[in-house]
């Protein structure tokens, strides 16, 4: 009877360690499915604008789920449009930790960090991003970017024309490949790429001012004005800049 006795008790305590289990699981699955809520109303407040609001709901969501990789990325990208660089950092890190395939957390992470002068840093992590996703067209545009920043005219064109081999209307990256083009001195490949800019977007100001800089150069005063004109009417705000290339130039 006692060996009987001892087979119900072991029997029983199996039966336990099984019930918890599954309730276990039951109550992981049930925090992560109240993460995921928090994390698309995050969403919603980050759409709106209400970046704080969004941070502290991204909080909560990590609360329940503290492996949440969407959670730590999702904060990321509000925190650094509220411009708190440093907890971006931390939240791109702590997402690439859990999920280290995570092209966009490495190209993220790059961006804040050339904009810190990290550039050692965003090189690397660039890098890494496209060898995870070799057709990431954000890492290839922002390190295009960077490189144009740098006065590293070559570089960046070899950037922009990876952004334009998977995405020709890509109208950025085009009027940017015609600004790098313009400082080479390239002034017919600047041209082409203003103007094709322009035929993606006919409503894209900065193509009309970059274009009507050409003309500028070239002397062709009524096209630069026109252009100039065209820019100011889509975007008023490019009048102070424009005024003052047009005396820059009036002054050499």
């Amino acid at each position: 009877m006692k060996l009987r006795a001892g087979q119900s008790v072991a029997i029983r305590s199996v039966c336990f360690s099984v019930s918890f289990l599954i309730a276990a699981m039951g109550q992981a699955e049930t925090r992560r499915a109240t993460a995921a809520s928090y994390v698309e109303l995050g969403d919603k407040l980050s759409r709106e604008q209400q970046f704080d609001r969004a941070v502290a709901t991204y909080d909560l969501a990590i609360e329940f789920a503290p492996d949440f990789a969407a959670a730590y990325f999702k904060r990321g990208l509000v925190q650094r449009a509220r411009g708190d660089l440093k907890a971006a950092i931390a939240d791109y890190t702590r997402t690439i930790e859990l999920v280290p395939n995570c092209a966009e957390a490495y190209e993220n992470r790059a961006f804040i960090r050339a904009l810190q002068q990290d550039s050692d840093h965003a090189l690397a992590d660039w890098a890494a991003a496209l060898e995870i996703n070799p057709r990431l067209t954000t890492a290839f545009y922002n390190r295009g970017n960077f490189w144009l920043g740098k006065q590293d005219l070559d570089a960046a064109i070899a950037d922009y024309d990876k952004v334009l081999q998977a995405d020709p209307n890509h109208v950025m990256a085009v009027n940017n490949r015609g600004i790098a083009k313009m400082r080479k001195g390239d002034t017919d490949g600047a041209m082409a790429d203003f103007n094709l800019a322009i035929k993606i977007d006919s409503r894209y100001a900065e193509a009309y001012v970059n274009r009507g800089l050409i003309h500028l150069q070239l002397r062709r005063r009524a096209d630069a004005t026109r252009d100039f004109a065209r820019s100011i009417e889509l975007r008023p705000s490019l009048k102070t800049f424009i005024d003052s290339r047009i005396a820059q130039f009036t002054d050499q």
